[in-house]
């Protein structure tokens, strides 16, 4: 990347390495990682299809389909192989689980695609977004490059302000009133988590990047029992990538007269993959 003076982040940083990092947990070959892109973004985009957020062809719905049903297969070959032949991964451990809570290989099949689909995507999501932030923020990136000991603080801030899911359905189940707004049992209410983040009663100055705040009880990752399970892997993941990239890259931002554009599909936002560069040191 530095030899080449530049990248386009999205695609080149944040798509591929969460997707090395759920290869890696499930003990599966780094070379099946544009396979499992491939048929995330497929299952992503039947769905987008679906609820008319994007608007495929038939041939591309079929052809979107066959590869989701492709990765059905592959994760259904997975979990066998793994009950017969057991690895030193997540899945292995997950599927030696006895008694009660034993996992049927349909319970094991959800769990795969939670993490194909959940996992990735939301992931490279935060990534593109904290790094948006960055780039268009020296002042802070600057100081992640000389202090790596705020990383994890700056993870919880960028979380903060740019939820990669910021939208939290529920559905009532009594009768409340939420600041003079009565709301019957039984109503779907869309809470937005970017508007919770910035409550000025908990974040002074709710709108600036702090990476020194004394407490971040944001709530990107939900709140409650449907909290997101993979909470500690995104917070690592997004630890790991920021430390190593402003410790080979401290000097980076994004190229002038390239474009750099949010998108929203299923209810997740993030930055879309434009062919821009970052300008490396």
């Amino acid at each position: 990347m530095k030899a080449r003076g530049g990248c386009d982040f999205v695609a080149d940083i944040a798509v591929p390495f969460p997707a090395q990092a759920l290869l890696t947990l499930l003990g599966l070959p780094l070379e099946d990682r544009d396979r499992f892109i491939e048929s995330k973004n497929a299952a992503l985009e039947l769905t987008a299809d679906a609820v008319g957020e994007l608007t495929l062809t038939d041939e591309e719905r079929v052809a979107r389909v066959a590869q989701t049903m492709a990765l059905g297969g592959y994760l259904t070959k997975l979990i066998e192989t793994r009950r017969t032949r057991p690895g030193d991964d997540v899945l292995s451990e997950i599927l030696a689980i006895d008694g009660d809570d034993r996992l049927s290989d349909t319970e094991a099949m959800g769990v795969c695609l939670m993490l194909v689909l959940a996992g990735l995507e939301t992931v490279t999501d935060a990534l593109s977004l904290g790094m948006e932030r960055l780039a268009t923020h020296p002042e802070r990136r600057r100081e992640l490059a000389d202090d790596p000991s705020l990383v994890p603080a700056a993870v919880e801030e960028l979380l903060r302000l740019d939820p990669p899911a910021p939208f939290l359905p529920r559905v009532t189940t009594e009768d409340v009133e939420i600041a003079g707004c009565p709301v019957q049992a039984e109503t779907l209410v869309n809470t937005h988590l970017t508007t919770a983040n910035r409550d000025e009663t908990c974040w002074p100055r709710p709108h600036d990047i702090d990476f020194h705040r004394p407490d971040n009880p944001h709530t990107s990752f939900g709140v409650g029992v449907h909290r997101c399970l993979g909470t500690h892997l995104a917070r690592l993941e997004m630890q790991l990538l920021f430390e190593e990239w402003h410790r080979r890259v401290p000097e980076y931002a994004i190229a002038e007269g390239t474009s750099h554009r949010a998108r929203l599909v299923r209810a997740n936002i993030g930055m879309e993959s434009r062919g821009r560069t970052i300008p490396t040191a």
